[in-house]
């Protein structure tokens, strides 16, 4: 039906199947925090904190 072309196409761009070891090298993790992140992340958690604590001292108040 498409004469040949597609045939043509597959031998011009092969399919790559890339294996996931080639990704080894990525970090999941950030192993250095910036001062500002580590500023963020601190700020984040004493808000948390705060509020997981008013939270347990309503109820405990009822």
């Amino acid at each position: 039906m498409d004469n040949g072309q597609y045939e043509k196409y597959r031998l011009e761009n092969p399919v790559v199947n890339t294996p996931l070891s080639t990704y080894d090298h990525i970090e999941v993790f950030v192993t250095h925090l910036t001062k500002v992140e580590l500023v963020v992340c601190i700020v984040f958690a004493v808000i948390a904190g705060y509020a997981v604590f008013r939270v347990i001292q309503k109820m405990f108040k009822k």
